[in-house]
């Protein structure tokens, strides 16, 4: 029979963030979806959960309850780089590592055919924990038969490794465990709480049907895996291919067509190497050791896996020409990372002519190889107070098709300032005389309102009214009178 191991890596971005903040571990310490008093907690480690601090919780609660809460963010690139970290310490045990897409620091290994390379399976699991503990982190080794199962035992704490020698002593463990302790949401884990439903086997006690009905979708999807109905074969992350080529400078170079010259032959070398084995380049790094001054990276990353010579060359000038290096280069090595080339088919018909998705990405791989890679953005919703700041601005990956819904009725946009506009104070007799915009606008005619935003007592008190004001030109404007400060502010338009 196949064995399956899962690896639990607990609260993987907290272990980052106290990496970062060893001092940090004496206290109760979290993770915030972001550095404000409203930011959601995502992650709480022990001595934050004996304070009743839970995640869902938001970082103002928190602190409520113990005042000496240390709090920050892990950037999504930073999660990413600590899990392909661990999944490369974890394949000198397993030709075959499937990271958990949903959940970060869950992996599940192939433990099939290893009685005869380890004394035992669970020696094979004491010298995993140990590899990960001089990484620096802490994880659980479970080994067993089933993904819920294994990943459930891991998730609820216990031994730091544990081997079930029968599918059923797995199942029978794997029932007992606390649902707090899986992947839901802090609404649903509140939820079921109130039902009385603590542990996974009361859990699966529940109808299929009722569960969809009354959870949703992304719950009855927790219920089939834990009933064993969404079984699917392990899915292995391919490992990634590294090609490296050093190319040495005497003297020094500073001039970047000459560097660029010098890189042009092995880089063609390599992506002809590419080629022959089926691979695509995904990102270039530039390692470039300075006559003066310390060694200096740059990342380019390409818009889609590609061979193309020309485009890749056209981000490296691009990227070499912002660079301020302040000295002179002795040596630039050229780091390939690439992949398995996935073929597209290309369609017989085309029945209309689609935006050109690959033409835009590739625009955009420009901009982060000319102003960096936090140049392209997009606008992210956020749970804020106030509305300037209920959105963010966070990186973007990859263009993707619009998906529009068909409305009867043109929707209308609120435009915001970057700052609120001060308005002339409103007179004594109105809509005759308030001129908003000016004269180009005309008097105001209609107002609704106020709408009343106030709060914001843990940084500095808010309270605002706000209004729609409509003018003779058919603009629609929306302003707030601000108590506080006993001013009138346009915040926006809309149109």
């Amino acid at each position: 029979m196949d064995r399956l191991a899962c690896v639990d890596v607990p609260a993987l971005p907290l272990q980052l963030l106290l990496a970062r903040h060893p001092d940090w571990k004496r206290h109760p310490a979290v993770v915030v979806e972001r550095d404000q008093p409203q930011g959601k907690i995502l992650w709480t480690n022990e001595r934050a959960r004996r304070r009743h601090i839970r995640s869902g919780m938001r970082y103002a609660a928190g602190l409520a309850l113990a005042k000496d809460l240390q709090a920050g963010t892990v950037p999504e690139s930073d999660i990413a780089e600590g899990i392909a970290r661990i999944t490369a310490e974890l394949r000198g045990f397993s030709p075959k590592i499937e990271p958990s897409d949903r959940q970060p620091g869950v992996f599940w290994l192939d433990a099939s055919g290893l009685g005869r390379l380890y004394p035992s399976l669970t020696d094979w699991a004491q010298r995993i924990q140990r590899r990960l503990n001089r990484s620096a982190v802490y994880g659980r080794v479970v080994i067993g038969f089933t993904r819920f199962g294994t990943y459930a035992v891991a998730r609820a704490g216990g031994h730091s490794v544990q081997l079930f020698e029968h599918p059923e002593h797995e199942r029978c463990a794997a029932l007992q465990v606390a649902l707090e302790c899986l992947d839901l949401s802090p609404p649903l884990r509140d939820r079921l709480e109130r039902l009385g439903i603590r542990n996974v086997e009361a859990f699966l006690a529940l109808p299929p049907g009722g569960v969809r009905r009354r959870f949703g979708a992304e719950t009855f999807r927790l219920y089939e895996f834990a009933r064993g109905s969404l079984w699917t074969p392990l899915r292995p992350q391919a490992e990634p291919v590294v090609h490296r080529h050093p190319i040495q400078f005497e003297p020094a170079e500073a001039d970047v067509h000459r560097l660029l010259f010098r890189a042009k032959p092995p880089l063609c070398e390599l992506l002809d190497g590419l080629a022959s084995r089926g691979e695509a380049l995904t990102e270039l790094e530039l390692h470039l050791t300075l006559d003066r001054g310390p060694r200096h990276v740059e990342h380019i990353r390409t818009a889609a896996p590609t061979r193309d010579e020309r485009q890749i060359l056209n981000l490296v000038h691009l990227r070499l020409e912002d660079a301020a290096l302040g000295a002179g280069v002795t040596e630039l090595e050229l780091v390939l990372h690439s992949v398995r080339e996935n073929q597209e088919q290309l369609a017989l018909f085309t029945h209309e002519v689609p935006r050109d998705l690959h033409a835009g990405n590739r625009a955009l791989a420009r901009l982060r190889a000319e102003f960096g890679e936090d140049s392209v953005v997009h606008a992210q919703l956020a749970e804020a107070h106030l509305p300037e700041a209920s959105f963010r601005w966070e990186p973007l990956e990859h263009l993707t098709r619009p998906n529009p819904r068909n409305n009867t009725l043109r929707p209308l946009v609120r435009r915001l300032f970057a700052r609120p506009r001060r308005l002339p104070p409103r007179p004594r007799r109105e809509p005759d005389s308030w001129l908003l915009l000016g004269e180009r606008g005309g008097a105001a005619t209609h107002r609704g309102g106020p709408y009343v935003v106030s709060g914001g007592w843990w940084v500095a008190l808010v309270h605002r009214e706000y209004h729609f004001v409509e003018l003779q030109s058919g603009e629609l404007c929306w302003v707030y009178y601000d108590r506080r400060r006993q001013k009138w502010l346009l915040h926006g338009q809309v149109g």
